[in-house]
């Protein structure tokens, strides 16, 4: 779940209501504001929409991916230790990955084309740091409860025979696409949209629980040099990874 200060959930509603009082300076006030759903890669959300004279509406709304599990065999080194040391023989272990979303979403479309709907969209989305989370399924050999991955003064081991992480981004994430609408039936009451486009969220980063010598635990970012290919290569390509791709389509109904 994501926790969000009152002042940040308000700032897309702020942003409509603006564009709202604009709005009713250039064209009548009834049919301004629409109540919209969409469906794509960022999962089901709602928005409000609400057009700024010809050329420009502004959209604010809530999307949630609901999770999405990963499984996969990875080989764990019997005995954990220091690159060179001896490790024994690789154990396969089972591991799962899930991925999660969601996000406040503010966006500013502008249409170059009077009267057509093709349209230019850019906004910012705002959501949980955390957008994978990784475990273990089969128990890791007892060693790993005692001795751990030394990074940056901690030490990230097992307890209970489970270690489990999770993949973080930056919790502002800045959106540009385009689009086209497609006004549905003849009183002009319903729409629907088509988004394609792509939000940056910078480079994901693998977090473990970490004990220090002396003192509290804490989240620890664990690099991938440091897991020596015993992912597969998995939290690599999930470090390349700086942007994640929006499709979507949106139907909507005027209110007022």
């Amino acid at each position: 779940m994501i926790k969000v200060s009152f002042k940040i959930f308000t700032l897309p509603l702020l942003f409509l209501c603006l564009s709202v009082s604009l709005t009713a300076r250039e064209r009548e006030w009834p049919s301004s504001l629409s109540a919209g759903l969409q469906l794509g890669s960022g999962g089901l959300g709602v928005e409000l929409a609400a057009p700024i004279g010809t050329s420009f509406r502004v959209r604010a709304g809530y999307s949630i991916l609901p999770s999405l599990p990963y499984r996969r065999t990875v080989g764990v080194p019997e005995h954990p230790g220091a690159v060179g040391t001896e490790k024994g023989r690789n154990i396969p272990v089972d591991a799962k990955a899930s991925l999660h979303l969601s996000n406040l979403e503010a966006f500013l479309d502008y249409y170059p084309l009077p009267g057509n709907g093709f349209h230019l969209t850019a906004g910012l989305l705002y959501g949980s740091r955390n957008v994978v989370n990784i475990r273990n399924i089969t128990p890791l050999p007892d060693d790993y409860n005692i001795v751990g991955l030394d990074v940056d003064g901690y030490s990230v081991k097992a307890v209970a025979n489970n270690i489990n992480g999770y993949i973080a981004t930056n919790s502002l994430r800045p959106y540009i696409g385009l689009g086209y609408d497609l006004p549905i039936g003849s009183d002009g009451r319903y729409s629907a949209s088509l988004s394609v486009g792509a939000f940056y969220w910078s480079g994901p980063e693998l977090f473990a629980p970490g004990e220090p010598l002396i003192g509290d635990w804490k989240d620890v970012r664990v690099p991938s040099s440091y897991l020596n290919g015993h992912d597969d290569g998995l939290v690599r390509k999930a470090e390349k990874t700086f942007v994640y791709p929006l499709v979507s389509v949106h139907l909507y109904r005027v209110l007022f």
